[in-house]
């Protein structure tokens, strides 16, 4: 049975044998370079296309893109995954998690009927993200097992984004053998909010 990487917790749902692995360290708001568990892929090729999915389920209240404690990409800009490459890192793709769909501020993905949200979306990540919620009314405190993110279903707003783009991500870069590096990332303490995949 596969385990979680070094450096990540794991949790489990016991009634539907689900597991998923998940940060083990706290964001501390304001503290913009705190809340991140990183883990390192070693690449020993040259490499020009960088793809991948993911399946992620939400805990509580995450935020979605994070301006107030994160403007670079060394620091905590995103409550979800952030993809990078090299040192300084560069940015592959960011996976977002919103606080939920009926929720339409700065927390929530961006949704067509709210550009407001799209300018909380740092340069540095541009159009290369998916963002999704697992909650759909407001957030819950308890893991969202029942509604897988990134995967574009059970989406109640045909504006939002995360019923548009979602599925394998694919990325066209310039040639590199640098490591490929995965940070699970969110601004507060894994008791008041969380993300697991």
């Amino acid at each position: 049975e596969a385990e979680c990487p070094s450096g990540l917790n794991e949790v489990s749902n016991s009634n539907t044998g689900q597991r998923a692995c998940g940060r083990s360290v706290d964001g501390d708001y304001p503290e913009k370079d705190l809340g991140c568990s990183p883990v390192t892929f070693p690449i020993n090729t040259t490499y020009s296309q960088v793809c991948g999915i993911a399946r992620g389920y939400q805990f509580s209240s995450m935020n979605g893109f994070q301006r107030e404690t994160g403007e670079t990409i060394d620091q905590v800009y995103v409550d979800g995954l952030s993809i990078t490459h090299g040192s300084p890192r560069q940015h592959l793709w960011t996976l977002t998690v919103g606080r939920s769909e009926s929720f339409n501020g700065l927390q929530s993905c961006p949704r067509d009927q709210n550009p407001f949200n799209f300018s909380n979306v740092p340069e540095f990540v541009g159009n290369n993200y998916y963002c999704e919620t697992g909650f759909s009314s407001d957030f819950e405190g308890r893991i969202a097992w029942e509604d897988p993110l990134w995967d574009g279903q059970q989406c109640v707003s045909s504006t939002a984004q995360s019923c548009k783009r979602y599925g394998w991500f694919h990325r066209e870069i310039a040639p590199s053998q640098e490591d490929i590096e995965v940070r699970w990332c969110a601004d507060e303490a894994r008791s008041n909010e969380d993300f697991y995949t």
